[in-house]
């Protein structure tokens, strides 16, 4: 899993190979809303 973040548009990207996961201005390491959301859609669910 990637996270990166495009200064020049201020969009921060969650990827995995050529899925992006999260596409948005919130830090994705910051929220464990958007982290929980994220890895669901890859298939992962969480305990908590």
């Amino acid at each position: 899993m990637r996270v990166r973040h495009i200064r020049s548009l201020d969009i921060w990207l969650m990827s995995k190979g050529n899925r992006v996961l999260y596409r948005g201005k919130e830090n994705p390491w910051r929220s464990t809303r958007i982290m929980q959301s994220a890895l669901r859609r890859e298939g992962v669910r969480s305990a908590a």
